[in-house]
């Protein structure tokens, strides 16, 4: 391609290898809204806007001129464009986020802290988290929010632009009148102009006229411009006094010495110390939401355990009414055992009485008689019968009581041996058939005798 000179080879190869920042939209930011959203969602609370926290990339800068707001607190700054796609220049401190996202100007890319406005008020919170920017506008500049003083990217300073010299007073411009060159109309006929039907005499001194109206209006015309022209020389003299009388104050103020440099250290001191004091309060702003997140589990956890607690107190109740009702029927057991025992004792002299008659009878006349009366009434055969049963079981009462005093086993009243009702399941007595007792381990090695055909096989060998 053929350029026609440098500046247009620069311009086009900008156009062709710059990011403008026309081509940034709201759509670029929506890691910062959804950041903002979460905040709002966690926080329970509307956020109207919102502003950004970051510091100067060259450390020395930063420490210099501290952190940077964006957009600035004191001045109108451009914003991106709205709902409607229009451009405007507010001074807003916050940029918009409810009803409208509107879409951060910073001078980076980067980590920045979000503070954020909630409804109905007008100061700023610290969220306590960051937001990654990944657009950036070169025209954005970082400032030191006590001077105002701007800074480049390279950490140079930006003068501040001259006020524009206020513009001289002219005097306005008296319109020019038309010339009577031509047909005029007839609304702008004058005594001078020449009728249609004159006479012959004033029709030759017309032109006359005319001429003397002409040289009159140059005339006053070349009065006028002299007149302008004294005005602007007087005006050019002035404007050359005024810059000879600068040029002398420069002169001296470049002649004399220059002061000595502040001292600035206070103001680093103190810009440190604010930055120290800020960080504490993220750090404790990020400690009451974690402690109001473990208050929150902490309140959980303890529904929890009363909703337990709760079942089992009503576990217990159900526990404590059986534990009553089995108290209950051990009473009632306990009070029909007292009435059962109470009711044997007030028999057993009786039974005693009887069961000491039947054993003063000899035994060879107990039995012809039970031979000789077979046919016995059935009254004296109960009698008998319960007899012996009151016998056995007082025995049995007065062995359980006594159990341990005496060594020889009870008999019945008949003369009958019942040692299961004193000495309990005797061990088992050994016999041809089922061989020795039992010795458990030690027993192993003794071996029953062999029976039958296998018997006779043993004996030949």
């Amino acid at each position: 391609m053929v350029y026609c000179s440098a500046r247009c080879r620069a311009f086009e190869w900008s156009r062709a290898n710059r990011q403008f920042s026309s081509a940034i939209t709201v759509g670029d930011f929506e890691n910062v809204r959804e950041t903002i959203k979460q905040f709002a969602a966690r926080m329970n609370r509307v956020v109207v806007g919102y502003a950004l926290i970051g510091s100067h990339p060259i450390s020395k800068v930063a420490r210099q001129i501290g952190d940077s707001t964006f957009p600035p607190k004191d001045r109108k700054t451009k914003r991106m464009p709205d709902q409607s796609g229009r451009t405007s220049v507010r001074d807003t401190p916050y940029y918009s986020f409810s009803p409208w996202f509107e879409g951060p100007r910073v001078p980076v890319k980067g980590k920045y802290g979000l503070m954020v406005v909630f409804e109905g008020e007008a100061r700023l919170y610290y969220s306590g988290s960051d937001v990654d920017v990944r657009k950036a506008f070169p025209a954005v500049d970082f400032y030191d929010e006590k001077t105002g003083q701007r800074y480049t990217l390279k950490g140079e300073v930006i003068p501040p632009k001259a006020p524009k010299p206020p513009k001289p007073a002219t005097e306005r411009k008296k319109r020019k009148p038309a010339t009577a060159i031509g047909r005029q109309p007839e609304r702008e006929a004058s005594a001078e102009r020449v009728p249609e039907l004159v006479p012959a005499t004033a029709a030759q001194r017309a032109p006359d006229a005319e001429l003397v109206a002409l040289v009159k209006k140059l005339e006053e015309e070349q009065a006028r411009q002299t007149k302008e022209r004294t005005e602007l020389l007087a005006t050019i003299d002035r404007e050359r006094a005024l810059r000879l009388d600068l040029e002398q104050k420069l002169r001296l103020a470049k002649s004399m010495p220059k002061p000595p440099a502040k001292d600035d250290s206070s103001s680093r001191l103190q810009a440190a110390e604010n930055r120290a004091l800020d960080q504490k309060l993220r750090e404790v702003e990020q400690s009451v939401g974690q402690l109001q997140a473990r208050a929150m589990e902490q309140e959980q956890k303890i529904g929890k355990l009363e909703a337990e607690r709760d079942d089992l107190a009503k576990e217990r109740t159900a526990l404590a009414g059986q534990i009553r009702k089995l108290e209950d029927e051990r009473k009632e057991q306990v009070t029909k055992a007292e009435r059962d025992r109470t009711e044997l004792a007030a028999r057993l002299p009786e039974v005693e009485r009887q069961g000491d008659e039947l054993a003063a009878k000899p035994a060879h006349q107990a039995a012809p008689a039970a031979t000789a009366a077979p046919a016995a009434t059935a009254a004296t055969a109960a009698t008998a019968a319960t007899a012996a049963t009151a016998a056995s079981a007082v025995a049995a009462v007065t062995a359980t009581a006594d159990e341990g005093t005496d060594s020889t086993p009870p008999t019945s009243p008949t003369g009958i041996r019942i040692p299961s009702l004193v000495y309990g399941k005797l061990p088992p007595i050994s016999s041809p058939k089922t061989g020795p007792p039992s010795l458990g381990i030690l027993g192993q090695n003794h071996r029953p005798p062999i029976r039958g055909s296998a018997n006779k096989k043993h004996k030949r060998r």
